[in-house]
């Protein structure tokens, strides 16, 4: 798969375990892509070691369109030969939810997945924050996923 067509792939891999992108439940999106990164290697990739990394990110965060608490799962690839922001692309899975006071209180936060091999580490870390546990039941504002260079 090449990053620009990430996002295609990563809806078809959900609509392969029958889920449909536009109402999935939370857990769903967030297993299904996790084990896209394993599942769907990406190619003409650079060869350092951090070309293919997973960012978990969550917040209150208002980009110009009002205030939402975003749940994040982000891939993101570095291009062979292209230099410095030309060579990053990444693949978003976000969920958005209204910013109750109780997410609010979450904060924010991120951590990176370097590596195949740090994935279950890295699964547990998302699926034991507070904020995964506190949207869980929350019904969703919206749901995205959209690959973009950076």
């Amino acid at each position: 798969m090449i990053p620009s067509e990430s996002a295609s792939a990563l809806r078809q891999f959900l609509a392969g375990r029958g889920i449909d992108a536009k109402t999935a439940k939370l857990d769903q999106i967030v297993e299904a892509a996790l084990d896209f990164y394993v599942a769907a290697p990406a190619s003409d990739l650079a060869l350092d070691g951090d070309a293919d990394m997973l960012l978990f990110q969550f917040g209150v965060y208002d980009c110009g369109k009002g205030e939402h608490f975003e749940f994040d799962i982000t891939r993101q690839f570095i291009i062979a030969g292209a230099e410095g922001d030309d060579a990053i692309s990444q693949l978003h899975c976000t969920t958005y939810y209204e910013p109750t006071a109780v997410l609010r209180a979450i904060g924010r936060g991120n951590r990176w997945c370097a590596s195949r091999a740090d994935l279950p580490e890295f699964r547990r870390f998302v699926l034991a924050t507070g904020a995964y546990v506190a949207v869980l039941p929350l019904p969703a504002k919206e749901r995205l996923i959209e690959w973009e260079p950076v």
